[in-house]
C-alpha cells in the first residue's frame, strides 16, 4: 500500500495523532525544551587585563569572547657556508592559534525554605463599625545556580615556504626536519608565554526574576536578596601546563552586592546564625526591607589565570606537531571551572483583614494600645541600585502551558474523530442494509 493511501486512512490518522500526543509527554517529562540559561542572572561585561586587554559585552545568561588570536611565523635553514648556491634547505612556518573563554549559568535550584518572621498583628485604622488590622510576613528561600567558565583553543601551523636545492651531504636535516624544529623550539614557546587569560566579569541578580516561580505562589508585597555565597568550587582539566583559577573560590565565602555598576556602594545583609545558615531577620528588617534587601545588586568574579600550553607532539599529522597541554596529559576536558553559589530571597507578604465593632467585645484601652505599633525610624541606608541593573530578557518559551494546551486541542479532537466515525461505521462508508 502506498504512503498516500495509509495517509488516507483514519486508523492511520489517529495513530499519528495519539502518537505525537505521547511524544509530547515524553518531551515534557525529559526536558529538552528547558530553557538555556538562568533567568535573572545576567552578564554584563567583561574586562580582560591578559594577554590583551579588552572589554567584551555579553548581555545575557551565557556568552564567549576570543581572548586572543595569535599569529606568530619563524624562519629556519641549513645552507652550505661557502656559497649558498650549491645546497641548501629553508622553511618558514606560521602558528595561528584562536583561544576562546565561554561563560555560562545553569542549574537554577531552589533549595529550600530557611526561616519565617511574623510581627505581631497592629492596629492599622478604626472606624464607627470596624478595626482594621495588618499582618506582615518574611519567609526566607534559598537558591543556587552554577556558573561555569571554561576555556577552548585551536592551533592550526601553516608551511608558507619549504625549499630545497643541490646535494646536501648525508646527515643534512629535511625540511620536514626543518619543521619540527620551528615549531617545538620557536612557535610554541612564543605562544606559551602569553597563553594565560586573565579578567573581571560583571553580572547582576535580579530577585523577582530569579524566583519568579515562587513570587507566583506566595505574592509577595516585595521580593529581595538577603545575601550570596560560593556554595562549591570544583576545577576540571587542570593537569601540568594549564592553569585554572577563578574568584571567589573559598566554600562559604560571601560574595559582596553593590547598588552600583562601578561596584563603589555596597548593599547591606541581614546576619547569620552561622556561615550560610538561617538569616537572623529582626522586626526592623521586616518593616524597611526594602531599605535593606534590594531587589536587583551588581556583583563580580574574576578570572586569575585560565589557560592551556601548547606542547610539541611529533606523532601529529605534518605539519601540525603540536598540541593541547590537556590532551597531552590525558585530561579528559579542557580546563573549567564551575562555581557554585546560593542566593537567598526575602518574600514579605501583608494582609489586612477587619474586625467589627461590637460593644460587648470591644477592645480593653491598654490591649488597643499595644496594638497600635509605633514603626521604628526609617533606616538611611536605602537598598534601591542607583544604577539599576538592565533586567535582559531571557528567552524562556512556555512549553509546559503550550504542551497543555496541545494536549487538550489534539486530545479533544481525537475523541470527535473516534465519536464520529464509530457512529459512521469502522473507519469506512456508512453500511446499507
Amino acid at each position: 500500500m502506498s504512503l498516500e493511501k495509509y495517509i488516507q486512512r483514519r486508523d492511520f490518522q489517529i495513530i499519528i495523532i495519539v502518537g505525537f500526543l505521547i511524544s509530547l509527554l515524553l518531551l515534557a517529562q525529559y526536558g529538552p525544551f528547558l530553557a538555556y540559561g538562568v533567568p535573572g542572572i545576567t552578564i554584563h561585561e567583561v574586562y580582560q587585563n591578559k594577554p590583551e586587554v579588552k572589554s567584551v559585552t555579553i548581555l545575557g545568561s551565557y556568552g564567549d569572547w576570543i581572548s586572543i588570536e595569535y599569529y606568530g611565523t619563524a624562519h629556519k635553514e641549513v645552507v652550505n657556508q661557502v656559497y649558498r648556491d650549491w645546497w641548501g634547505r629553508e622553511v618558514d612556518v606560521a602558528l595561528s592559534v584562536t583561544v576562546k573563554i565561554k561563560i555560562e549559568t545553569s542549574d537554577l535550584a531552589l533549595s529550600g525554605y530557611l526561616t519565617t518572621i511574623e510581627t505581631p498583628p497592629f492596629l492599622l485604622n478604626e472606624t464607627l463599625k470596624e478595626y482594621i488590622f495588618k499582618n506582615m510576613t518574611v519567609q526566607a528561600y534559598a537558591y543556587g545556580f552554577k556558573l561555569t567558565t571554561s576555556w577552548s583553543g585551536s592551533a592550526q601551523v601553516n608551511v608558507l615556504t619549504e625549499k630545497s636545492w643541490g646535494w646536501a651531504p648525508p646527515g643534512t636535516p629535511s625540511t620536514t626536519d626543518l619543521i619540527k624544529d620551528v615549531v617545538r623550539d620557536f612557535l610554541i614557546p612564543d605562544f606559551n608565554r602569553k597563553y594565560l587569560t586573565s579578567a573581571k566579569i560583571l553580572l547582576s541578580i535580579d530577585a523577582p526574576t530569579l524566583a519568579r516561580d515562587k513570587a507566583y505562589e506566595l505574592r509577595p508585597d516585595y521580593l529581595g536578596v538577603a545575601g550570596m555565597w560560593l556554595a562549591d568550587y570544583v576545577v576540571e582539566g587542570y593537569v601540568p601546563g594549564t592553569a585554572a583559577e577563578l574568584l571567589p573560590q573559598s566554600k562559604g565565602t560571601a560574595v559582596k552586592l553593590y547598588r552600583d555598576k562601578t561596584l563603589t556602594s555596597p548593599c547591606w545583609a541581614p546576619d547569620y546564625d552561622t556561615s550560610m545558615g538561617k538569616p537572623l531577620l529582626t522586626p526592623d528588617i521586616v518593616y524597611w526591607l526594602d531599605h535593606f534587601a534590594p531587589p536587583s545588586a551588581w556583583w563580580s568574579i574574576s578570572i586569575v589565570n585560565l589557560g592551556c600550553q601548547l606542547v610539541y607532539d611529533e606523532t601529529r599529522p605534518h605539519p601540525n606537531y603540536l598540541c593541547w597541554a590537556w590532551e597531552k596529559q590525558g585530561a579528559k576536558t579542557a580546563p573549567t571551572v564551575a562555581q557554585w553559589f546560593r542566593v537567598d530571597l526575602l518574600f514579605k507578604t501583608t494582609k489586612d483583614w477587619k474586625v467589627p465593632k461590637i460593644p460587648d467585645y470591644e477592645l480593653p484601652p491598654e490591649v488597643k494600645e499595644k496594638m497600635i505599633i509605633v514603626i521604628p525610624k526609617e533606616p538611611e541606608n536605602v537598598a534601591p541600585p542607583v544604577t539599576p541593573p538592565p533586567v535582559t530578557p531571557t528567552l524562556i518559551i512556555p512549553w509546559r502551558e503550550i504542551m497543555y494546551m496541545m494536549l487538550v486541542f489534539f486530545g479533544g479532537l481525537t475523541a470527535v474523530i473516534i465519536v464520529y466515525y464509530a457512529v459512521k461505521g469502522k473507519w469506512g462508508e456508512v453500511k446499507v442494509k
